[in-house]
Formats: structure tokens, sequence, C-alpha cells
């Protein structure tokens, strides 16, 4: 208890004291000055935010109670206890690689190979997607105070953006690309080996071999850890909990020092989850009723003493998050972060509606390639595994693992049912790796019992079962791959008829330009260029919604920019496969006409 008590204090510590020093040297005009910049006259309403000059006070003053609160309970000997003792030949991460056969060696040394073959290839091949332009343009580029602070979209992964502003800090010349897909891209390559190697420690090769070869060759993941987002930093904290909540669930116990370790894994990973992208807090619910469940079985002191350091690790948490995100509470507002259209509740017919036709359809076809196929094996493999973990006969390691992974998988959909919000397949990598590596503790118990019932399948050759793994994996990569690639020659299409469109806009001369919401991406890439190349803003705005009809054209040198032009409009003056600019038409708008109201 001791041992967790320093650690959240040091959590405490380190995060109210590094935003007291950013937010300490940013003055309150040149906060407001950067958010003000951050509009870039893309919207036609201006956004207000409850930042005041007390407000901001009120923040430092917070930041440097919490901050002065942690020093001194830890210079005052709070939890402070005699060093626990490093276990002597404690197994390394790499073992379990070490230990595989020759033939297995090469399988997955190809595999792992192959993998970052790919995420090389999307980081640098894939065009930066319209969440990395806003990302680089609305927050990297204005600082980590601005970053730290601001919510004007759910486009902040604060943690990522404040990583990718260090780069470019360090790396100011190089192209937005590396500032934004550096570090996930180097996180997720050391990711690739230490992934395999847990899943083979719990789960044995079979397993562990299809569902990280299946999950890493799947293009939604590919993307997402290679992305100018939070989304690998997310995978990171998911093993890394997984690690911890495992070492802490063995039924032997664990070494003081294991188990300070494993605690302070879990606490770490689960602040950097929240950090990176809030929605891990699906994960960390999860991992957490498991640990409830798993301490729970205990008896007597043990079992008190275990639930209240899951009790006191979850209050560290939860204090940590808030004091990170204080500052977007005090400047952006908390409704800002809470009330975004990614977590806030739809209407309940709107949502209901299209929650089996359009969502969980739409969500399995992304996670998996076909919509029917992918919803069929979910549900199956949901069902089956239950029954696979009880009476499989598989190792105890393996089957912590799986109810680990269970619990990431179903839990899920009755949280979102509860929250009524779709939730972005994105955001549910978590469920792709439960259901993948699930599949393959399915198969390893389909196979046993063939062995085991009918003799022929003795006979096979070990080389035999690695040669139709090689190439089951194979062709799912190949496939899903290829099914990819008509994707991005499509997006490189679409920003090559941006730029032509940009460069006529620069050509000509213009007053206003209006573009439609529907063609707000537009106005994001073109606004990056002219970020990017330094010149002055383009003189855009955004029409939301039913403000189309509130278009005044002021002279001849206004254009509407449309993704496809309106049937029955005047002739564009410049048009691509994706964009289409008209003039806007200096006819005055006829007036509505008047109803006469109602009897």
């Amino acid at each position: 208890m001791r041992f967790i008590l320093r650690w959240q204090l040091y959590g405490l510590l380190v995060a109210s004291l590094g935003l007291l020093v950013l937010f300490g040297t940013t003055s309150y005009p040149d906060l407001v000055g950067r958010l003000r910049r951050a509009n870039y006259a893309l919207t036609t309403s201006s956004i207000k935010l409850p930042c005041s000059p007390a407000r901001y006070a009120a923040l430092r003053v917070g930041l440097a109670v919490v901050a002065a609160g942690a020093g001194l309970a830890l210079v005052g000997g709070v939890g402070r206890q005699p060093p626990a003792r490093r276990p002597r030949g404690r197994a390394a991460w790499w073992a379990p690689l070490a230990g595989l056969s020759g033939p297995e060696r090469v399988l997955a040394g190809s595999l792992l190979l192959a993998a970052a073959g790919v995420r090389l290839w999307y980081a640098w091949d894939y065009a930066l997607n319209i969440d990395e332009i806003a990302s680089y343009d609305y927050w990297v580029l204005l600082g980590p105070a601005h970053t730290a602070s601001s919510y004007l979209l759910p486009n902040n992964h604060v943690l990522a953006n404040l990583l990718a502003g260090a780069v470019h800090g360090l790396l100011p010349a190089a192209p937005p690309v590396v500032a934004l897909r550096l570090v996930p891209t180097l996180l997720g390559l050391a990711l690739l080996p230490w992934g395999y190697a847990l899943l083979l420690r719990y789960v044995g090769f079979l397993p562990a071999t299809v569902g990280w070869g299946l999950f890493c060759l799947s293009p939604l993941m590919v993307f997402y850890t290679v992305a100018g987002r939070g989304y690998c930093l997310l995978l990171a904290a998911l093993l890394a909990g997984l690690a911890a909540s495992l070492a802490l669930l063995r039924p032997q116990g664990l070494r003081r020092f294991a188990r300070q370790r494993a605690w302070a894994a879990f606490s770490l990973s689960a602040v950097v989850g929240l950090y990176a992208v809030p929605t891990h807090l699906y994960v960390l619910l999860g991992l957490g009723l498991a640990l409830l469940i798993g301490f729970s079985r205990g008896r007597g002191r043990a079992r008190r003493l275990k639930l209240l350091h899951l009790a006191v690790i979850t209050a560290g948490i939860g204090l940590t998050a808030m004091v990170l995100y204080a500052p977007i509470g005090a400047v952006s507002g908390w409704n800002m972060l809470v009330a975004n259209p990614y977590v806030r509740p739809m209407p309940g017919n709107t949502f209901w509606t299209g929650l089996g036709p359009f969502y969980l359809l739409g969500t399995a076809s992304e996670l998996l390639g076909q919509r029917a196929i992918s919803a069929a094996l979910f549900v199956a493999i949901a069902s089956a595994t239950p029954l696979v973990l009880r009476w499989g006969k598989l190792p105890e390691p393996a089957r912590r693992l799986g109810w680990l992974l269970y619990g990431q998988l179903v839990l899920w959909l009755p949280l979102l049912l509860v929250q009524r919000a779709y939730v972005p397949a994105r955001a549910l990598l978590a469920v792709l790796l439960a259901l993948l590596v699930l599949g393959g503790l399915a198969g390893q118990v389909v196979m046993n019992k063939l062995r085991a019932a009918w003799r022929p399948a003795r006979r096979v050759a070990p080389g035999a079962g690695l040669v139709a793994l090689a190439l089951l994996l194979g062709a799912y990569g190949s496939y899903r791959l290829h099914r990819e690639r008509p994707i991005m020659r499509w997006q490189a299409q679409r920003q090559q008829d941006y730029d032509r469109a940009y460069d006529w806009l620069r050509a000509h001369r213009w007053r206003r330009v209006w573009v439609l919401e529907s063609a707000k991406a537009v106005a994001l890439c073109w606004q990056h260029r002219v970020l990017s190349a330094g010149q002055p803003l383009l003189p855009l705005a955004v029409v939301e919604g039913d403000q189309q009809r509130l278009i005044t054209p002021t002279g001849p040198a206004e254009y509407e920019v449309w993704l496809v032009a309106p049937p029955g409009a005047q002739p564009a003056v410049f048009q691509t496969a994706e964009v289409a600019i008209l003039p806007v038409s200096t006819r005055p708008t006829p007036a509505p006409a008047a109803q006469s109201p109602p009897r």
C-alpha cells in the first residue's frame, strides 16, 4: 500500500508540475491570441470559450496547490518504505521468442518483418487524412500550451499532439508527415515483437501467431498505429494494461517487487491511455472489472488488501487524469470535452434505428472487411468463448488471458447502449485484438480435440501445420491490403484534385470563397497548404447547415465550393472529379413566400 500511495503522489506531482511550468510561462493574452488564431476563419460562427483571466489564474493556483501538496507529502515520508529487491534470474520479455523452434522462428520473423514493412509503407505513402491535418494545423503549430488547453474539436488527442509538437520543434524543417507520424511509427514497430512475445507467453504459438498476425495485417490497425493520432498510444496502453493485469491475477501471487511493478505499469498505462484518447475508458472498465472479480475470489485479509489497492489505484488514476485535463476544463470548458459528438447521447429514435444496419454492420466491416461475415464471426466467437475457456482444457495462463480479452470483446457493447453514442471503429482496436486472439484459442482447442479423437490427425507433420498457417496469414494480408490499395489511390487522386483547385484559386482574384459544409474537408486541406507554405490565409467561409441561403454576395469575384456540382447549377469555373467551384449569383435571393397563420 505504501508503494501505491507514493506512486500515485509521483504521478500527481509530475502531471501538475509539468502543466504549471507550461502555463506559468504562457501569459493569458498569448494563450487567447493562439485560441483566436486556431479558428482560421473556417466557420461563420465564432466559438465562445469560458476562458477569462480569473479562470486562468485559478488554473495556475490549482496546479500549484496540487504540486505543492504532492511534493510535501513525498518529502514528509508518506508511503516511504525500504526498496524492494529486484529478483535475480528474472526471465526477459523476449524469452518466449527465444524458445521457439527453428521453423517457428522463421515464420514468426517473416510475419513481424512483413508487418513492419507494411507499416513503413503506410506511414510514408498513405496521404494525411483530415483528422491528421486538423491536428497539425489546429494544435501542433500553435504550441504545447494551446494543445494542452484547447478542445475546439474532438481531434485533439492531447498526448499525441504534444509529442508531434515536440518533433516539430526538434525538426522544424521536416514535412508535417514526419512530425505527425514519426513517434507512432517508431512506437508501433517496437510493439510488434513485444506484443507478440506477450501473447506467446500466455497462449502459445498457434493462437498468438494467428491472433497477432491477423491483427497486425488488418488495414485499420496498420493505419492507426502509424497515423498522427493517439491510437498507437492506446494500443501500447492496452498491451501494458493486459500484461499488468495478468501478473496481478496470478493465483500463486507475486513477490513484492513484481507486484509493485505490476501496479505501477497498470496505473501508468491507464493514465497514458486516457490522456491519449479518452475512449481508453472502455479498456479500463474491462480490466478493472476483471481485477475486481479476480480479487473478490480471495479470502480474508489478502482479499481486502487487494481490493483496497485496486480502489486506491482507481482513485489515483482518476485524480491524475483530471489534473491533466484541468487546462481544457478551465480554458475550453468541460462541456467541450464530455459533450463532443463522439460521446454525446443521440436521440433515442435515431440511435436505435441505425444501430444494427448502419452502425454494427458498418463497424464490423471496418474492423474485418466483410459486413455479414464479420458480424457473424463476432457473434460466433462471443458465444463460443465461455465454452472454450471453461471446458477446452486450456492451461491456466491461457484461460486467464482469455477471460481478460473476453471482457474487452463484449463489455463495450452494453456500455455503448447505455451511453447511446456510436463509438468509432478506430477506437475499438482492443475489440479487434480480442476477437482474433480468442478465435486463435478456439482453433487451438478444436485442433486438440481433433488430434485426440481422430488418429490420422496425429500423423500430420508439424511442418505442414506451419505451412498452412503461413498460407492463411499470407492470404488474409494479401486480400485485405489488395482491397485497401484502391482506397489509397482514390485518396491520392482526391488530394491532387484539392491541390489543383487550390492552385486555381491562388492564380485568380476573389473576394470571398464560400465553402459548403459538405466540402469542409477541402477548406481544411487548402488551409493546410497555406500554413505549410507560410502564405496568407485564403478568404474562406464555411457555410453550415441551413445557412446556405444566407450567402449574400457583395461582388462578382465570389465563389461557392461544392464537392459535386448541384443539378441545374450555372457552369462551374473550375471542376475536377472531386471539386466544383461555381460563381455566386449576384442576383438578389427571392424572399420566402409568406405563410398564412394556422387557423
